[in-house]
Order: structure tokens, then sequence, then C-alpha cells
């Protein structure tokens, strides 16, 4: 790490500290939910790949305060503790694999759906670019088919025989990480079917040398 890029490492980490937050991933949603305003008060936020937590209290600081109601729902394949600060009882937490979630699972907390799917997934590096990249294409297309369900090509002639539509409700947005790199043009393709705006968004507290961006998808297109 060059001496430029720890002293901003170094940065959002005494910040995140200094704040209350877990980790300076809290910064990051900070910066998109600035920019891009995905989570609305008193909204349905589904947290894909929560751990640490820091996701999970900024999205419910952006719920407002405890009367407007909403929902912040966490899934982690590591068992996570809700951070005390910033987080109140609109925040739960599911243990297991995204890759193992079904739609009846989550609408069991949120049984109209989610004005925002995030997806903060990371698979463990290998050190190899190329996998590192394919294996972060595949999370960012679990997040997609958990939002907007089976990744229906306009061509084709008919629907699968099945009713799942995702659970990311109409005009919702989904905010996902993924690396730079070959694969990412499909991931987008796949994502302008279903979302009026797509943006690429690199917060300031991404390390300098790392390949990930987040792909910020807003306003789901009604389905048909």
């Amino acid at each position: 790490m060059s001496w430029s890029n720890k002293v901003l490492h170094d940065k959002f980490f005494k910040q995140a500290k200094k704040a209350g937050y877990v980790s300076r991933a809290a910064f990051k949603l900070k910066e998109i939910q600035d920019k891009h305003k995905i989570i609305s008060p008193g909204g349905f936020v589904l947290d894909l790949g929560c751990a640490p937590g820091a996701w999970l209290q900024v999205a419910c600081q952006e719920l407002g305060p405890r009367k407007r109601g909403g929902l912040v729902l966490g899934v982690d394949i590591q068992d996570v503790k809700i951070p005390q600060k910033f987080c109140d009882d609109r925040v739960r937490v599911l243990q297991g694999d995204a890759r193992d979630l079904t739609p009846q699972m989550l609408r069991e907390h949120g049984p109209q759906g989610f004005d925002a799917v995030l997806s903060d997934m990371l698979p463990p590096t290998t050190g190899h670019a190329e996998i590192d990249v394919e294996r972060s294409a595949e999370l960012a297309s679990v997040a997609l088919h958990i939002a907007v369900g089976y990744l229906f090509d306009k061509f084709e002639e008919e629907r699968p025989p099945t009713d799942e539509s995702g659970v990311l409700k109409a005009k919702g947005s989904l905010v996902m990480k993924i690396f730079e790199g070959s694969g990412t043009g499909e991931i987008v393709a796949d994502a302008r079917k279903y979302f009026e705006k797509i943006s690429r968004v690199r917060p300031q507290a991404t390390r300098k040398t790392s390949r990930e961006f987040y792909l910020v998808c807003k306003s789901r297109k009604p389905a048909g």
C-alpha cells in the first residue's frame, strides 16, 4: 500500500471509529446514498453480505425516526451481531448463504417486497485477477436475481414456469459491489433490462489498489 493510500485508508478508518461505525464501509454507502438517494425514509431495505454491520447502521439511519417505520434486513453467511449504535429494533439479521435464499423466505420479513436491495458481497480473494473477477460477478448475479427474479431475456418467447419476480418493488433500487474486469459488461447489460438508470460508483473510501466499484441501479421497470 502506497503512503498516500495508507493515509487515506487510515483517514476513513479513524473517522468510522470516531463516529461509531463498525467499519469504514459505512462511508461507501453514505456517499452512494448522498448522490443517489437509494434509501427512503420508512422504507424496506435488504442488505446482502451485511457483515460486520456498517451498512446496517447507515441504512437504519436513513430510515429516519422510529415513528416512520421501515425495516433493514441483513443477510450474511457469518454470524453478525447487530451494532448498538445507530441501529434500533427495525434492524434484523438472517444468517445464511444468499445463494440459498428464496423470495418466500425474504417476504416473511417484507411481505410487500423491498424498496432497496444492497449487496456488499465479495468472495475471498485468491490473488488471481480473473478468478476474483469471475467470482465477484457471480455474487453480483445472485444479488440481481434476488432483486428481480428470473433474468428474463426480452427476446425469449415465453417466461419460465415460475411466478418468481424477485423481492424488489417497482421503482425500487439495487446497489451491488463488483470487481472491474471481464464479465462486468454482461452484468451491466443484464441490469439495464430491469432498471431505468444505471450508474457506476467508486466511493472515495475505496482503496486505490482495489478493483471494486458499485453498480447503482435505480427505478426498477414494471414486470412484464
